[in-house]
């Protein structure tokens, strides 16, 4: 089941890819919008647990995008990012959660070197905790978000700032959903005018 997901992931961004030539304007300078972009992200997430009560908890982590301009506006995303967290609440529980979402991105493109975008996204969540004993989960996830880049260089740039409101249906015995906010910041590579 999950390479059938990858696969059909891997088909729509090759369709993706193919349709960007037809997508972009003509009188489009090529040279200010890349077709593709790598980025790398630190990630703090502000999570909720145990379930029924805030028990707010942060972690750290990190996450990775691949991005497809199709339009000088609309883009296609994949987004994987992995968020760990030790001593939760006190507790010897250690929670490690993956997060791998795909979706478009709308971004704003004005006469400033800012670019200011909105994201949704979906996908699934694997939480591996070790509560008593490991448990291995994996759920539904949603991400709706947005934030700020600009380029630094031709070829590279930063995510400024990204704020995302992420939700999962991770299973946890009383409501099996989860609230998330998640703040980034990183890096991007741009290539293939």
């Amino acid at each position: 089941m999950h390479l059938h997901k990858a696969v059909l992931f891997l088909v729509l961004l090759a369709l993706s890819a193919a349709l960007y030539g037809q997508a972009m304007p003509t009188g489009m300078n090529a040279t200010d919008i890349s077709r593709f972009e790598l980025g790398g992200n630190y990630n703090f997430f502000h999570a909720n647990a145990p379930p029924g009560q805030c028990g707010c908890f942060n972690m750290n982590g990190g996450s990775g995008t691949f991005l497809v301009n199709l339009t000088t506006a609309w883009s296609a995303l994949a987004d994987i990012a992995v968020a760990q967290a030790s001593n939760v609440n006190g507790t010897s529980q250690n929670i490690l959660i993956i997060n791998y979402l795909f979706g478009p991105r709308y971004s704003y493109r004005n006469h400033t070197r800012w670019v200011p975008y909105g994201e949704a996204l979906l996908g699934g969540a694997k939480e591996n905790v070790n509560f008593q004993f490991d448990i291995n989960r994996q759920s539904f996830g949603v991400l709706v978000g947005g934030g700020v880049s600009t380029k630094i260089k031709p070829k590279w740039g930063i995510n400024v700032i990204e704020v995302d409101y992420v939700y999962t249906r991770i299973p946890n015995a009383v409501n099996d959903t989860q609230n998330n906010l998640r703040i980034a910041t990183g890096v991007t590579y741009h290539f293939g005018g």
